[in-house]
């Protein structure tokens, strides 16, 4: 068995399983067809660490650091905001980093602000909106809302959750035809006077997550377009809370919080 050195950590709720390969410690231990397999071990609940996802920070030419994400299920994903934000107090535990910067990722450099635990992260404005439309799923129609913040993502506002089974209805509008070939995840979000709260059906890792950070994101930009909230705004998820201001560029606020240190052993 060979050891792999790892961090968890978590950014309201969402925990990812973070393994420095600047040395190439993954390439060269886990040959390269077999990543997605070793991450669904990894990242496996019962029988591994445990994780929505698994990150592995990666040498980059132009930037401190680049940053690969895996879902769950061992697919790979260009972005995990909250996996963003946990991988910028990583790295400024480890020194590869000053207070502010970018590093790299799978959709480019993400600028970031570092200061005691809290993670702000910079990205582009979404692509591929489009707003107010109808969608079926569970013999029930839903009026939704799609863009693409990285990742893709279906925003569905509610008024309660009582009626709405966030598994068994994201998993339907997950793989719904209008979203194939790559599915979308889900967001239902209800809108408080002050505040915006979310919860979310994630990709990849095919059920509720306590958190997403894209998914808060996306969420809170289609409420200012749809006029029904007004940045900076506050977002609760079922993890803990998050600032989502809207400007040029957008940005996500919040806690990056150590788990743990360990050692897994691949086999």
């Amino acid at each position: 068995m060979k050891p792999i050195f790892f961090t968890k950590m978590e950014g309201s709720g969402n925990d990812v399983l973070i393994i420095n390969n600047h040395s190439g410690i993954i390439n060269e231990t886990v040959p390269s067809a077999d990543v997605p397999e070793f991450v669904r071990k990894f990242a496996d609940r019962h029988l591994g660490a445990g994780s929505d996802g698994v990150i592995f920070v990666e040498q980059s030419k132009d930037y401190p650091f680049g940053m690969k994400y895996y879902n769950r299920d061992g697919t790979e994903a260009v972005m995990c905001l909250n996996g963003a934000r946990c991988i910028v107090g990583y790295a400024y535990r480890l020194g590869l980093i000053k207070e502010k910067g970018k590093f790299l990722s799978g959709v480019g450099p993400l600028g970031f602000y570092y200061k005691n635990g809290i993670v702000s992260i910079e990205i582009q404005p979404p692509t591929d909106i489009k707003l107010n439309f109808g969608i079926t799923a569970k013999r029930k129609k839903f009026q939704a809302s799609f863009l693409r913040v990285g990742v893709p993502h279906c925003i569905i506002f509610v008024d309660s959750y009582d009626d709405i089974n966030v598994k068994e209805v994201g998993a339907a509008i997950r793989g719904h035809k209008d979203f194939k070939p790559d599915g979308t995840n889900v967001n239902f979000v209800k809108v408080e006077k002050d505040h915006v709260f979310v919860r979310t059906y994630e990709r990849g890792v095919e059920d509720e997550t306590m958190s997403c950070g894209s998914g808060v994101l996306a969420s809170t930009y289609i409420a200012t377009k749809l006029f029904l909230a007004e940045s900076p705004v506050t977002c609760k998820t079922r993890g803990g809370k998050l600032l989502v201001t809207l400007k040029e560029k957008l940005y996500l606020e919040g806690s990056a919080n150590y788990v743990c240190d360990g050692v897994y052993y691949y086999k």
